[in-house]
């Protein structure tokens, strides 16, 4: 992948995270248009990747384009949250016993070293790299089901649970649990346990669905305290 398509693709995911933020949060609220100009003018981008993450987004569920009336949001609920992660848990954890037959250990011992790494990190580029290490592992554990249906499954929900586990990733204990869990399933996997990586797995899935739950009331409650 060249460097422009890198830095395209790390644009639109900061784009989708900033606007799903603004959806759960309520500042941008169910009804309400989404003017690809003026959302351009808000993130100082071009229209190209606005559009491309409305059509993203349309895709999640979270905005229906209307005919003659453009974008608008739908209504995002704690069951969609729940229904996200419920999913991603089933898809992931079905993967593991192909996983501990194809994996490969560097890419697992790499992963390690990683997280090792940045075991006594702090502040904004340490959790960066740390939301790096998490998309890298579930990608591994995606791929490593080779089965393309399921990847493709997956993939459709990757950037929406990308964007919703950044807000996560603002606290600092939550990254620090989050990466203990990383090691518990990467560990898990060296020893070729499958029924300790599943039950790992399922463990760190189940607890990002209710950190992402909790926040996602904080920033409703607050919403409405406001209004």
């Amino acid at each position: 992948m060249s460097e422009k398509s890198v830095s395209q693709e790390h644009l639109q995911s900061q784009l989708h995270a900033a606007i799903v933020e603004r959806i759960i949060s309520g500042d941008l609220s169910a009804g309400q248009r989404l003017v690809e100009e003026e959302l351009a003018q808000t993130y100082n981008v071009s229209r190209t990747p606005v559009r491309e993450v409305l059509f993203a987004l349309q895709k999640d569920g979270l905005v229906e384009r209307v005919k003659n009336q453009g974008a608008k949001v739908v209504s995002f609920t704690a069951d969609d949250v729940e229904e996200v992660f419920d999913v991603r848990q089933a898809l992931e954890c079905f993967c593991i016993p192909c996983v501990i037959r194809t994996v490969k250990l560097n890419d697992l011992l790499e992963l390690e070293h990683r997280i090792e790494a940045l075991d006594q990190g702090t502040g904004p580029k340490w959790s960066e790299k740390q939301a790096a290490v998490d998309m890298d592992l579930h990608a591994l554990i995606k791929n490593g089901s080779r089965n393309r249906r399921l990847i493709a499954s997956v993939d459709r929900l990757s950037l929406l649970l990308h964007s919703l586990q950044l807000a996560g990733y603002r606290n600092e204990e939550h990254v620090r649990q989050s990466a203990r869990e990383h090691l518990e399933i990467i560990r898990a996997l060296l020893r070729r346990d499958a029924d300790l990586a599943k039950q790992s797995l399922a463990d760190h899935i189940e607890n990002g669905k209710r950190h992402t739950l909790e926040l996602f009331f904080a920033r409703c409650n607050a919403s409405k305290a406001l209004s």
